[in-house]
């Protein structure tokens, strides 16, 4: 009979929190909780999917329950691994630490059973523990059944909630909690990784392909780890190499030198020109949705570089324009019958938008405005008044005048002529 084959997630799944991968701050506060035997009656894990959170919760159980080989040891952040409590656990067959997965249970009734088997006392470990995973998923009325409980548990008794969506947790239920953020893993730290779980299954995971990989998970570990399994299993033996162009069609995606291709063509307003090569992409293997998140990456980092200084030809307020654009037709392009057709479009946007006229030229500064008109009505009201003065003084010497700049002596002569024994200063 053939030996029953393990996942690498579930393979290589951390069973102390040293292991955990970018959890720094997690880990440090576990300890210090754990080694102070400060512990409260209640913790809740959340982060994105992948990042650890059933896992922690799995760890620190395994972290109150472990008795020592000696049967005598206290609560840790070193559990032993070998003592019953831990045998058990690895096993899945400890008595006292129940696991519940709220997604499928998440009835009243299904917490009453929770409450009910509260009030007894452990069998193999010091303490009573309650793994709810997607807690989110539980009803109002499971909610509102585990206030009081969780509130005022018995002494024996340690809940461990996990959610992706904290947001749907009532504040009754979060305020009653000791919250951690799982962070999503950062890409250096995940690539690390990948390496070496390649490393330890016999295969070579290239630096490049690691990094795509570790990209496209977006911070998520079991993801990152079911990418590299599809590589593992494209490959033809052990000590072969997982390279950058396997991951990549496998993912549907295509090198970032092609990407920025394809974007400089758009900021430049190459319409046809970008519509052919996002074509010519496509025709290689390219996913649709796949090429619009790496086109959408390669506009932010564009876009990052641009707020910290670097100098290009494209200005901020367009790249953002462009960035709006992407976060409306994100929606359109994952809804799409035909995502190849709205990916095609939504590029004759982007381009044709890159080619309208740069919007700070279009912006004029509000004081060169402001003095332009009065500049404006200034010099009119200067004519008016000239106008209105050339008049009155044809009409004294009945002659028709232009005023000038210097005419004056000359109009005042005439005017003294006009009324003999007149002073200059009285006609002025």
């Amino acid at each position: 009979m053939s030996e029953h084959y393990i996942v690498l997630s579930r393979k290589y799944r951390p069973k102390t929190l040293d292991n955990i991968v970018g959890q720094d701050v997690l880990q440090k506060s576990l300890k210090n909780c754990l080694d102070s035997k400060k512990v409260p009656h209640a913790f809740l894990f959340h982060g994105i999917r992948g990042v650890g959170k059933t896992t922690s919760a799995r760890i620190l159980a395994r972290c109150l329950s472990c008795i020592g080989s000696d049967g005598k040891t206290d609560i840790t952040s070193n559990p032993c691994g070998i003592c019953r409590s831990c045998i058990a656990l690895d096993k899945d067959q400890h008595m006292d630490i129940m696991e519940l997965d709220a997604a499928s249970k998440t009835g009243i009734d299904d917490i009453r059973e929770v409450i009910d088997a509260a009030q007894y006392s452990p069998v193999l470990g010091r303490y009573k523990i309650f793994i709810i995973d997607e807690v989110h998923m539980l009803s109002k009325s499971a909610f509102n059944a585990l206030l009081k409980t969780l509130e005022e548990p018995p002494a024996h008794v340690k809940f461990i909630f996990a959610t992706t969506e904290i947001n749907k947790i009532p504040e009754t239920i979060l305020s009653r909690c000791m919250t951690f953020h799982l962070n999503s893993v950062s890409k250096d730290a995940l690539s690390d990784y990948l390496i070496t779980i390649a490393e330890k299954e016999g295969y070579v995971l290239e630096q490049d392909a690691a990094k795509i990989t570790s990209e496209e998970s977006e911070g998520s570990v079991r993801d990152a780890l079911s990418i590299l399994e599809q590589g593992i299993m494209m490959v033809q033996d052990t000590n072969s190499s997982i390279t950058a162009d396997l991951v990549l069609s496998m993912l549907g995606g295509v090198r970032i030198e092609e990407t920025e291709v394809l974007l400089n063509l758009i900021l430049n307003g190459n319409t046809k020109e970008a519509l052919s090569k996002c074509e010519e992409l496509q025709k290689s293997g390219a996913d649709p949705y796949v090429l619009f998140k790496n086109l959408q990456s390669a506009l932010y980092k564009m876009i990052t570089e641009k707020v910290s200084g670097k100098q290009m030809d494209y200005t901020l307020s367009n790249l953002l324009y462009l960035w709006q654009i992407f976060l409306k037709q994100s929606e359109n392009l994952r809804n799409a019958s035909y995502p190849e057709y709205i990916f095609n479009a939504i590029i004759v946007i982007l381009a044709h938008t890159a080619s309208f006229p740069c919007i700070e030229k279009l912006m004029i500064n509000e004081k060169e405005i402001t003095s332009d008109v009065s500049c404006a009505l200034e010099e009119r009201r200067n004519q008016s008044l000239k106008s209105d003065l050339a008049e009155k003084v044809g009409n004294i010497i009945n002659k028709e005048v232009t005023l000038e700049k210097d005419n004056s002596r000359e109009l005042v002569g005439n005017i003294l002529n006009k009324f003999p024994g007149s002073t200059v200063t009285e006609i002025e």
